[in-house]
C-alpha cells in the first residue's frame, strides 16, 4: 500500500488540556494490543501553553516505545488533524478526542473489523461519562451534541453524518485519493466550529470508499461541567450551523436557498413559542427547539455571508460597463 506499513496509528490531538489527557493517555495504556499487527499513538500538541509535553513524557515507558509527541503551531483541529496524517506511521489512522476513556478491546475490535472488509473508514460507539450529575433539561436528543454515538449493537453501513470525531477511523489511500480535512472547518480554540470529519467522510462516500459503524469499538466521552450549560448547547448549534453552511458547494450558494434558511429559522422561532406554552419555558422541549434556531441561525449567517461574496463581485464587474453607458 505506497510502502505503508501495515498498523493502526492511534492519534489524539489536543490544547491546553493537559488533565484529560492525562486520563485519556492512562486508559489507552492499558488496552489491549493481541492479535494486532503494529500500533502507536501520536499525540499532537496544538500549540498548549500547559505541561501538556510533560505528561507526554510521563508516560512514554507505559507504551514500550509505541508512544509519540509532535507539535503543532497552527491553530485549529483541522491543522492538527492533517498534522497527525502527514506524521502517521501506518495505514489506517484512528482519531480519538483527548477526553475519552477507551475500552480495554476497542483496538482489537477496531483491528478486526478493518480485516473483515474492504472498508474505508469505521466509527465506533461512544457513551457519555458525567462527572456531575445530568440536568433535567438534558434529554437524548440534545446528547448528541456531546458526541454519543450509538447506531445500534451490530456493525453496519452507515451515512457520513453518523459517525462522530470523538471516536473514528480512515485509510491512509483514502486520505491520498480524497485529500486531508477542511482547514476552514473544525474546532479553532475556543470556536466550536465542526463538520470538518463529516466534509471528509462525505468526499470518502462520494469516492466509492464504505463507511461502516463498529460498535465494539467503545469509548467513554467525559462531559465536563462547563459544557452543562444551555449556552453552551446553543454556541455548538450555532457553529454547527455555521460549517454545516460553510460545507456546501458553491452551486447550492442562490437566493432561493437562502430563502429556504430564512423560512426555516421563523419556523424554528414557532415552534419555541409553542412549545414553551404546551410543555413550560423550562423544560426540555422547547430547549430542544432553541437549539435548532441556533442550528438554524449559524447556517443562515454563513450561508448570506457567503451569498454576499457570490454576489459582489459581479456588481463590481458590471460596474465600469454601467459608467460608459451613463
Amino acid at each position: 500500500m505506497n510502502g505503508m506499513d501495515t498498523g493502526i496509528t492511534i492519534t489524539t490531538q489536543t490544547y491546553n488540556r493537559a488533565d484529560e489527557l492525562r486520563q485519556t493517555l492512562r486508559s489507552l495504556s492499558k488496552i489491549d494490543t493481541r492479535g494486532v499487527p503494529a500500533y502507536e499513538v501520536l499525540v499532537v500538541d496544538n500549540n498548549s501553553q500547559d505541561d501538556t509535553p510533560e505528561v507526554v513524557e510521563e508516560f512514554s515507558s507505559a507504551f514500550n516505545g509505541c508512544l509519540r509527541y509532535v507539535r503543532e503551531a497552527q491553530q485549529g483541529l483541522s491543522h492538527a488533524r492533517n498534522r497527525a496524517i502527514a506524521e502517521a506511521r501506518y495505514d489506517i489512522v484512528a482519531f480519538l478526542d483527548d477526553d475519552v476513556e477507551v475500552d480495554k478491546e476497542w483496538l482489537r475490535n477496531l483491528a478486526a473489523a478493518y480485516d473483515s472488509g474492504d472498508y474505508a473508514a469505521i466509527g465506533g460507539s461512544a457513551h457519555l461519562v458525567y462527572s456531575c450529575q445530568k440536568p433535567r433539561w438534558l434529554e437524548g436528543r440534545a446528547e448528541r451534541f456531546l458526541s454519543k454515538v450509538d447506531c445500534g449493537p451490530v456493525r453496519r453501513l452507515v451515512e457520513p453524518d453518523e459517525i462522530c470525531g470523538v471516536n473514528f477511523s480512515v485509510k491512509k489511500e483514502w486520505l491520498t485519493r480524497v485529500g486531508s480535512f477542511r482547514t476552514d472547518l473544525g474546532r479553532m480554540g475556543a470556536v466550536l466550529l465542526g463538520s470538518e470529519e463529516t466534509d471528509l467522510l462525505e468526499r470518502v462516500a462520494r469516492a466509492g470508499g464504505t463507511v461502516v459503524y463498529e460498535p465494539g469499538a467503545i469509548v467513554g466521552h467525559r462531559v465536563s461541567p462547563s459544557r452543562l450549560q444551555r449556552r453552551w448547547f446553543w454556541g455548538r448549534c450555532y457553529w454547527g450551523g455555521r460549517g454545516q453552511a460553510r460545507s456546501l458547494p458553491e452551486s447550492q450558494i442562490t437566493c432561493y436557498e437562502a430563502l429556504r434558511a430564512t423560512w426555516h429559522v421563523a419556523l424554528m422561532g414557532a415552534r419555541i413559542l409553542r412549545s414553551a406554552l404546551s410543555y413550560g419555558p423550562r423544560s426540555s422541549e422547547p430547549f430542544f427547539h432553541t437549539q435548532n434556531l441556533a442550528s438554524c441561525l449559524g447556517f443562515w449567517v454563513e450561508f448570506l455571508g457567503r451569498l454576499s461574496r457570490r454576489i459582489r463581485p459581479r456588481e463590481s464587474s458590471q460596474a465600469p460597463v454601467e459608467s460608459l453607458t451613463s
